[in-house]
């Protein structure tokens, strides 16, 4: 007698797509000089591509790596924004910058 096993993979099955993503903590307040690592979770979670990108509105006031750590540089506000390399979707948080000393 011969038993077939059945998979639950599908050869053909289509790639599963980002269909959004949040950034966290949305809003941040920092001294100059202080770092922050901002969290990222996509939508869904088992999305095949995971690679993001960020980029920071006024890197005079706020900087941020590939990996999300943003380090504040200067008094003011800057916008990081979180960009998903599958679907270009996006969101941001709020980096406020204070000097101590000013």
């Amino acid at each position: 007698m011969m038993h077939l096993l059945k998979s639950n993979l599908l050869p053909n099955a289509p790639p599963v797509e980002v269909t959004g993503v949040t950034i966290a903590p949305k809003t941040n307040n920092l001294t100059t000089g202080d770092t922050r690592q901002l969290n990222v979770t996509l939508d869904p979670s088992n999305a095949e591509n995971q690679d993001v990108a960020y980029t920071s509105d006024d890197e005079a006031i706020a900087t941020v790596d590939t990996n999300g750590l943003v380090t504040a540089i200067a008094e003011g506000t800057a916008t990081i924004t979180v960009t998903t390399d599958d679907g270009g979707y996006t969101d941001v948080a709020t980096i406020n910058v204070t000097d101590p000393e000013g």
